[in-house]
């Protein structure tokens, strides 16, 4: 997703609208965060666009320009992947995610990553485990939806695995 060109679009919509920044933010977002997305220098989350879209009565592919929607149609089928618990989907499509989600993208992993690693680790393939877990360690502290959740239930899952390996190993 562009940066400038998304907050063109959605300076050009508020302006189109008569309203200032004050009004469109409201209590959702500061005036300050608008105008860094209008200028191009700060990506709005998709929550965030999707509310920007709703005060400005515009559908959110709109705002982010038709051949970007794609983008967030997938976002938005990943995210129910994560709520339906087809992890596997997530960790299979999440990579495709551009790089304008990339904050996105490592959170959906994280979480895709734990509990692929947890459902290895209860059928008793502890190097996958191993694996899976650690690329959700990594993931869990990216970007600014790093979860500490995720990364205690993935330091305790390890430290499981760890003590667990010695047994799998002499088998």
């Amino acid at each position: 997703m562009d940066r400038a060109a998304l907050g063109s679009r959605i300076k050009e919509a508020r302006l189109a609208k008569k309203l200032t920044q004050s009004e469109v933010v409201g209590n959702f977002i500061t005036r300050n965060m608008l105008s860094q997305i209008e200028s191009g220098t700060a990506t709005p989350s998709i929550k965030t666009l999707t509310y920007l879209a709703e005060v400005l009565d515009l559908p959110v592919e709109q705002l982010i320009g038709a051949e970007e929607s794609g983008d967030l149609s997938l976002l938005l089928e990943l995210k129910q992947a994560i709520r339906t618990g087809d992890y596997e989907k997530v960790a299979e499509k999440a990579p495709a995610l551009p790089e304008a989600l990339s904050d996105e993208r490592a959170a959906l992993l994280a979480q895709a990553n734990l509990r692929l690693g947890e459902q290895c680790a209860q059928a008793g393939e502890l190097p996958r485990a191993v694996e899976l877990v650690g690329r959700s360690l990594e993931l869990a502290d990216a970007g600014v939806y790093a979860n500490e959740t995720v990364r205690a239930r993935a330091l305790l899952l390890m430290g499981q695995l760890a003590q667990s390996l010695p047994d799998y190993y002499v088998k």
